[in-house]
């Protein structure tokens, strides 16, 4: 009779654990990715070297741009971008500043092309990015800007 009760209890033992796994994978892997990642954050964060706060990809430079843009930050579009590009964007107005969607983003060459649109005028606006200046800290890195209808 033992012999038949090991069997069974394995079974029901193997199917607990798969139940168990579907419920975490059920539950999202949202939570089980937090914690991970929390995790390394911790332990990584002492090992990190110091960063300036800025972003150093292009697609993170863009968007903090267009963040500084749609809340007037003067002095965090003067970091990301060139002059001529600030001036673009305050010659343009903020009438609509805070309604950019980023929609398409495309490399080559060095550079990135990161394009927003304005959920409220349907405006399109591009900006040009150095990669190289991007990944060194943003500075100057946003290069031009153009607006389309």
């Amino acid at each position: 009779m033992s012999s038949t009760i090991r069997p069974r209890t394995a079974a029901a033992g193997i199917a607990a654990v798969a139940v168990a796994a579907a419920l975490a994978v059920t539950a999202g892997p949202v939570s089980a990715v937090s914690a991970v990642s929390a995790a390394e954050s911790a332990t990584t964060a002492s090992q990190a070297p110091q960063s300036s706060g800025y972003p150093t990809d292009s697609l993170g430079v863009t968007d903090l741009l267009v963040t500084a843009y749609g809340i007037g930050d003067d002095d965090t579009m003067k970091r990301l971008a060139t002059g001529k590009v600030v001036t673009t964007l305050t010659d343009h107005g903020d009438a609509h500043a805070k309604r950019w969607h980023r929609t398409a983003a495309d490399a080559g060459a060095g550079h990135t092309w990161v394009s927003y649109t304005n959920l409220d005028t349907r405006e399109v606006m591009t900006f040009g990015v150095r990669n190289e200046a991007a990944a060194n800290g943003g500075g100057d890195a946003v290069r031009e800007v153009t607006f389309a209808n």
